[in-house]
């Protein structure tokens, strides 16, 4: 499995260390080139989370990727140890633990 792209759906960026993006990644077999599952994920700044926190202190999100500076490489370096980490006897399974991580897209 690799990523076949990224689209950055929203893009809110202020500084390296305050931002906020919503995007999603397709990942689908190497060999296959229009083969492919949709996952959507936001990515944001610390900083930006810490302004933006609930009052109670508690949040529970799954597809969110908190970091403290703004690097695309980074990003998809995580994304594609997280590949790495989900792949299993099939690529349906491979999918499902992907979407651990991130929210799968209907179809």
């Amino acid at each position: 499995m690799e990523i076949k792209a990224i689209n950055i759906k929203q893009k809110d960026y202020i500084d390296e260390e305050d931002f906020f993006l919503s995007c999603e990644v397709f990942i689908g077999p190497q060999k296959e080139n229009y083969v492919y599952e949709v996952y959507d994920f936001n990515v944001i700044s610390i900083k930006r989370l810490y302004e933006g926190f609930p009052d109670n202190g508690i949040m529970l999100n799954k597809g969110w990727m908190i970091t403290k500076y703004y690097d695309e490489s980074e990003m998809k370096q995580k994304i594609n140890a997280i590949i790495k980490n989900c792949i299993s006897d099939t690529d349906k399974n491979t999918y499902l633990n992907i979407s651990s991580y991130f929210r799968m897209q209907e179809s």
